[in-house]
């Protein structure tokens, strides 16, 4: 099991398909994939109820999740954009001020760790 200590990060996205077919779920699964072999993060998991997908990840740190952004947006967001809609972002421990901008275009909530065991 993985210990959590406050340079935990979360990012929670809900988010809906663009389309229903099932290219989106091959895609998914694929990510998954990639990111289990890429070690950034050490929680990447998609959930669906009702067409509409939550998708979490946590990240051992700032750094790690600096690194899967920059995966991301080099080599994923083009496909993943054209695939899905998001309709909330929430990020979870300090994130840089640049991811912090990056971020902003999708109307991305931040919350300050507080407290966490």
């Amino acid at each position: 099991m993985t210990f959590i200590d406050n340079d935990v990060i979360g990012i929670n996205v809900l988010m809906k398909p663009k389309n229903t077919g099932l290219n989106w779920k091959d895609f998914v699964k694929n990510l998954v994939l990639i990111n289990k072999e890429k070690g950034n993060a050490f929680l990447y998991e998609f959930y669906e109820l009702d067409g509409v997908i939550h998708l979490h990840e946590r990240f051992k740190n700032a750094a790690a999740y600096k690194k899967h952004f920059d995966f991301f947006s080099a080599e994923v967001a083009e496909e993943f954009f054209g695939l899905f809609e998001v309709q909330k972002l929430e990020v979870y421990g300090d994130v840089s001020e640049d991811i912090r901008e990056a971020l902003a275009g999708l109307n991305a909530e931040f919350f300050s760790t507080v407290a966490r065991f």
